[in-house]
Parts: structure tokens; C-alpha cells; sequence
């Protein structure tokens, strides 16, 4: 199974035109919702990203949740519609194998702390 770094580097980094993000160092309760022109993801109550389609707010998301504070975005919207099903599906298998070896500790910032040093080993 791939990783989240692994599938970066091989779908995102090998792509003609990216488009580089800042992102926040502290997310929680993560949403995306549509404005009138443009997709804004919430990562705060108050505070959120602009992004230009759903697409490009749900790949941002994935990594965002990963703990990422920049990544290139592929300014093209159907090959990102296209790659975000097996992103999404990678994620998904990653939160389930972390939950699973995590789920006996009970110290929720333990807990977190841990989930964020593995994100950080396979986002490299």
C-alpha cells in the first residue's frame, strides 16, 4: 500500500502545473462549503482557505488533516477529480490502521501526538 508521501510524489510532484499553498498549522473540524463563486475550507470556526473547486479543497483537505503546512496543488481540476479517489481511499486506510494501534491509550493528546509523528513518517 502506498503512502500519502509516496502517492504525492508520484501523482502530484510529476505534474506540469502546480500551484503552491501555505497552509495552517493547527486544523480542527475541517469543512468545506461553497460560496457564491469559489469552495472555502474551513479549518477554524472563523477561519478558512479560498480554493477554486471542490476538488482542489478536498485534496487540500487530505493533507491538511495530515499535518502538511505547504503542498503543490495541480491546477487542473479534472486530473485532480481524477486522482482524489485513491487519495481519499489511501487516507481513509491510514486513519483506520492509526486508529486501530492507538485505540487502547487513553490520553487524548497522547493519542493525537502519535497520530501526528506517523502522519509525519508517511507524508515524507
Amino acid at each position: 500500500m502506498k503512502t500519502l508521501g509516496e502517492f504525492y510524489r508520484e501523482m502530484v510532484l510529476t505534474q506540469q502545473n502546480l500551484e503552491e499553498r501555505e497552509l495552517p498549522n493547527k486544523a480542527e473540524n475541517i469543512k468545506i462549503k461553497p460560496d457564491l463563486y469559489r469552495w472555502k475550507l474551513y479549518y477554524s470556526p472563523t477561519k478558512f482557505l479560498v480554493c477554486r473547486s471542490e476538488a482542489e479543497a478536498r485534496f487540500i483537505k487530505v493533507y491538511l488533516e495530515a499535518g502538511l503546512t505547504e503542498i503543490m496543488v495541480p491546477e487542473d481540476d479534472a486530473y485532480l477529480e481524477s486522482i482524489l479517489p485513491e487519495l481519499e481511499r489511501l487516507k481513509k486506510r491510514m486513519d483506520e490502521i492509526i486508529d486501530h494501534w492507538i485505540d487502547g491509550i487513553l490520553d487524548r493528546s497522547a493519542r493525537q501526538q502519535i497520530r501526528h509523528m506517523v502522519y509525519a513518517e508517511i507524508t515524507k
